[in-house]
C-alpha cells in the first residue's frame, strides 16, 4: 500500500531559526575572535586632517594625551589640569626617558590649550612630543 503525501509538503522550505542560530553563531565568533587594542581614543576628539599619507597616531606605543573643544585634558582616560598633567607625564619619563607624547587636539580647540600641553610635556622633560592629526585623502576631500 502506498501513502501518498499531499502535494504542498512537496515544496521546499527554508528553515528561518536554523539560519538565525547560524548567523548568531558567526557574531558571537567575530567577537570573541577580533583583537581590541588598548589604544587611549577619545571619540570626543575631532582630529584636523592632512593630505599627507602616514598618520602619527599609527606610530609606536605612545603616551597619549587628548585636548578636547573646552580645553580639558585626558590621560589614561582621566581629565586633568595642567599640573596634574605635568605631573603625570614626569612620573612616566622618569621610568622610561625614551618615551615620545602625541598631543591630540580637537580642531575647534584653541591653539593655546594644545601649545600648553606641549609645554607641559618639555617641562616634564619629554624629548619628543608630536601631535596628532587625521589624513585627508586628495580625491575625496574627507
Amino acid at each position: 500500500m502506498r501513502i501518498r503525501r499531499p502535494a504542498e509538503a512537496s515544496e521546499p522550505t527554508i528553515q528561518v531559526i536554523n539560519l538565525v542560530d547560524v548567523l548568531f553563531v558567526l557574531v558571537l565568533f567575530l567577537l570573541v575572535a577580533t583583537t581590541f587594542s588598548s589604544e587611549e581614543r577619545d571619540l570626543q576628539v575631532n582630529l584636523p586632517s592632512t593630505a599627507e599619507g602616514k598618520t602619527l597616531s599609527d606610530a609606536a606605543p605612545l603616551i597619549t594625551i587628548n585636548v578636547r573643544q573646552d580645553g580639558s585634558y585626558f590621560l589614561a582616560d582621566r581629565t586633568m589640569d595642567l599640573a596634574q598633567l605635568r605631573q603625570a607625564v614626569a612620573d612616566t619619563i622618569r621610568a622610561k626617558p625614551d618615551q615620545k607624547v602625541l598631543v591630540r587636539g580637537d580642531k575647534l580647540a584653541l591653539h593655546g590649550y594644545v601649545a600648553a600641553a606641549v609645554l607641559a610635556c618639555r617641562e616634564s622633560g619629554v624629548q619628543q612630543a608630536n601631535i596628532g592629526y587625521q589624513l585627508q585623502t586628495a580625491a575625496t576631500g574627507k
